[in-house]
């Protein structure tokens, strides 16, 4: 999976089929795929829902705050970094989810 995953979408065979005509992209604890899950969803123009858990600063240190440009380092920073990936003119919602940890879910309004 590329990071936008735009190598699922231009596949030309079953996987590529079922990934374009998905509604709805989830993830749950996702770990490295966490970001990729949103791309994929703003890609494909659907709802998502994600629980971000593990944010992986050594995997990841392309990923800088939005507004001032920090390092995301934190739980906290990772969530709003997700959150302000959200495009011009939309925004991002986040809910809890009842159970104990990261239960932060961070998902995207239903298109009415």
């Amino acid at each position: 999976l590329n990071g936008a995953g735009s190598d699922l979408i231009v596949r030309d065979d079953e996987i590529g089929n079922i990934v374009r005509n998905c509604s709805f992209v989830c993830g749950l604890h996702p770990d490295q795929a966490t970001e990729p899950c949103v791309s994929l969803a703003e890609r494909l123009n659907v709802k998502f829902a994600i629980l971000p858990c593990c944010v992986m600063p050594s995997l990841f240190p392309h990923r800088v705050q939005r507004k001032h440009g920090d390092p995301v380092r934190s739980y906290s920073a990772f969530c709003q970094y997700l959150l302000d990936m959200a495009p011009e003119n939309e925004e991002f919602l986040v809910d809890h989810l009842p159970f104990v940890g990261r239960n932060k879910v961070i998902y995207r309004s239903p298109h009415e």
